[in-house]
């Protein structure tokens, strides 16, 4: 038996295409779990309304919690549920293929389950279920030809979080959490850990078809869409945005650096390996920390972390974001206003789309 989860919060528009693809799947036996984060709205009523209709051959698991958990307890909730052998993970807002299950057993099967760490391909689409772009919507059901195994160091993880890993199209062996035990509650990037987790035991394998149309709207925890601001204002959320994202970076980095315990006690690692990998957890959790006060630092502080950064070898794309914030934040907010208004209005003459980032 394997398992699907749906987690959903405050996904009231979205969660009724997200469960009935979870219910369509077509491998079997299935454990569908439908978890809810106590959500204000419908979330949780449209779960057990289509629960209570299904009349197909997967056993169905409700789950509302008592309280907003966030997403690091919500997964430790989830996974303490789970009785399949794999955990295949969706958003609320995002829909599975049918196939999607039974493509990716069929491909952990034949790399012979050498791997903990699945991901399956994505088609980014709109609010509306608009396909936004990505790969092609053909979907094969033959990983002889659309899978790939990857492992990098663990080391090179570590310092690159490469390759990229999306928590919405993950599948992972729930047995990572029997021995390294939960998530810390705080953490937001779950899919990093659940990656270094399965990267002690074997590679991550990438199943290249497209199994999951992968929502982006306006309420999505990442990928959020930033235009440039021409107001005081905007610029200020956006760097108190940029301090959240560093802060939740620092979080990551202490999670690792509880697993890499875990691996160094259970002999995964030897001591210089434990020591090698924990000094450059250390390290990228200072830079990140660096990152994370300098909008709200003094100058001389501002300073002072420059010169951090330099010594712990920041690359080049830190240094060029903390130069300018070396200017009093009233200052550096107005002077950044002023220039994207003019960088927009360049681009309107021209007839262009303005720059855009995603994060």
């Amino acid at each position: 038996m394997l398992s699907i989860s749906v987690c959903g919060y405050k996904q009231e528009p979205f969660i009724r295409a997200s469960v009935a693809a979870a219910l369509s799947q077509t491998y079997s036996p299935l454990e569908v779990i439908l978890s809810d984060d106590c959500s204000p709205d419908r979330t949780f009523e449209i779960m057990t309304e289509m629960a209570k209709s299904y009349r197909g051959p997967h056993r169905v698991v409700l789950n509302r919690n008592p309280s907003n958990y966030g997403l690091g307890k919500h997964v430790n909730r989830v996974v303490e549920l789970v009785k399949g052998r794999l955990l295949v993970v969706s958003a609320g807002d995002d829909i599975s293929t049918p196939e999607r299950v039974e493509t990716v057993f069929l491909a952990w099967e034949q790399s012979g389950r050498s791997a903990r760490v699945i991901q399956c391909g994505t088609i980014d689409i709109d609010e509306e279920g608009k396909r936004l772009g990505g790969q092609s919507e053909a979907v094969t059901t033959s990983p002889s030809s659309a899978s790939e195994e990857v492992r990098p160091s663990l080391f090179d993880y570590v310092r690159t979080l490469k390759p990229g890993i999306f928590g919405c199209a993950l599948a992972y062996d729930p047995e990572l959490f029997r021995i390294f035990g939960p998530l810390p509650e705080e953490l937001i990037h779950e899919d990093n850990a659940i990656a270094l987790r399965g990267l002690f035991f074997g590679p991550l394998l990438f199943v290249k078809a497209p199994l999951l149309q992968r929502r982006i709207h306006a309420n999505n925890i990442f990928s959020r869409f930033h235009g440039r601001v021409a107001t005081r204002e905007a610029v200020a959320q956006q760097e108190a945005r940029t301090a959240r994202d560093a802060h939740n970076r620092v979080v990551l980095y202490e999670s690792f650096r509880k697993d890499l315990l875990v691996a160094r006690d259970r002999g995964l690692l030897d001591l210089e390996q434990w020591q090698r990998l924990d000094d450059e957890c250390l390290r990228c959790r200072r830079l990140f920390s660096y990152q994370q006060e300098h909008g709200t630092a003094s100058v001389p502080r501002k300073l002072q972390l420059l010169v951090g950064a330099c010594r712990d070898r920041a690359d080049k794309r830190l240094i060029k974001w903390m130069l300018p914030r070396l200017l009093p934040r009233g200052l550096f907010q107005w002077s950044k206003a002023t220039v994207n208004s003019v960088r927009l209005g360049k681009a309107s003459q021209a007839g262009s789309r303005p720059p855009t980032t995603w994060t």
